[in-house]
């Protein structure tokens, strides 16, 4: 048990600083299934099944979210355009900061930026008699 409660840490940590949320979800319906699986084969009783498998994906999922928290950091710096930096504090120069750009803005004047229709359309599916 210890070795399975350290392997689904581990993978936790991995998923949480590598991957997106659905895998974490994915990792977890095999958790519960492999976990499931070895119980019947080792005819185990049915509480110790689920307690093991709650066991485990505790464990898991709490390892994903440490992982989560270490890797936050440098993503807001990745995000901000700040160039990480060395162990030593100095900024890495092999990799420059992306360049920012502002996200195009609609011309204000335009119908489509104020919400407004035009006034030849209309919401429902008829067409305006006329």
């Amino acid at each position: 048990m210890t070795l399975a409660l350290i392997t689904a840490g581990a993978a936790g940590l991995f998923i949480g600083t590598r991957f997106l949320a659905p895998v974490i979800l994915v990792a977890t319906l095999i958790v519960i299934m492999v976990s499931i699986l070895t119980g019947v084969l080792l005819d185990w009783s049915l509480k110790l099944i689920l307690s093991r498998t709650l066991y485990l994906i505790l464990t898991l999922q709490g390892c994903y979210l440490i992982g989560l928290a270490l890797t936050v950091p440098g993503r807001r710096r990745a995000d901000a355009g700040i160039a990480p930096e060395h162990a030593s504090g100095q900024p890495d120069r092999l990799q420059p900061a992306p360049p920012q750009s502002a996200p195009p803005q609609p011309d204000p004047a335009s119908p489509r930026a104020s919400g407004l229709r035009r006034p030849d359309r209309t919401s429902s599916l008829r067409r305006p008699s006329g």
